[in-house]
């Protein structure tokens, strides 16, 4: 008997429907969120922006648990459950992403951001982009850009999508 997952399907869209389904209050960013907004951008991990409200988090590893996702780094996923184990993970250790793997597919992961102003900022700018008759958040292209410039340093990626994006505004 495999153990091995199925690879022929798309996860990053198994996992957005799932969080969706599982009724997670979550934004894309990121990559992903760079494709959904027709950037032609290779990417294997998505980046999302989580309500930090304790029924939320807990929808979320919920689906986390049943996606057999776990975290990389040698910390419970409860933690995420508690405000200061929270601070001090962002504080104490400069995370800024708390991230969830597949043991047995590495690129099958979930970053999710730790502060709770990350989701607060982004909620109001966002753009609804609708997967598998599912209404889904994507931070909006605008947003986007200035979260990429406001990475330091830049990478040649973040130089490519800046230039993407300005050219994506500048034509819609």
């Amino acid at each position: 008997m495999n153990d091995m997952p199925p690879t022929d399907r798309n996860h990053l869209k198994e996992i957005i429907i799932t969080l969706a389904d599982s009724g997670v209050d979550f934004i894309i960013c990121g990559g992903v969120a760079l494709a959904l907004h027709g950037v032609e951008r290779m990417t294997m991990d998505i980046d999302i922006a989580l309500d930090m409200r304790e029924g939320n988090i807990q929808k979320f590893l919920d689906a986390m648990k049943s996606l057999e996702l776990v975290p990389r780094a040698p910390v419970s996923a409860d933690s995420l459950l508690d405000p200061e184990k929270r601070r001090l993970m962002i504080e104490e250790k400069n995370a800024l992403v708390f991230t969830f793997i597949d043991t047995r597919i590495p690129f099958r992961q979930v970053d999710i951001f730790l502060g709770e102003e990350a989701f607060n900022s982004m909620e109001d700018d966002v753009e609804m982009i609708e997967i598998d008759r599912h209404k889904i958040r994507v931070v909006s292209k605008k947003r986007l850009l200035q979260m990429k410039k406001e990475i330091s340093p830049q990478r040649d990626k973040d130089v490519y999508d800046i230039n993407a994006l300005e050219k994506l505004i500048k034509n819609s």
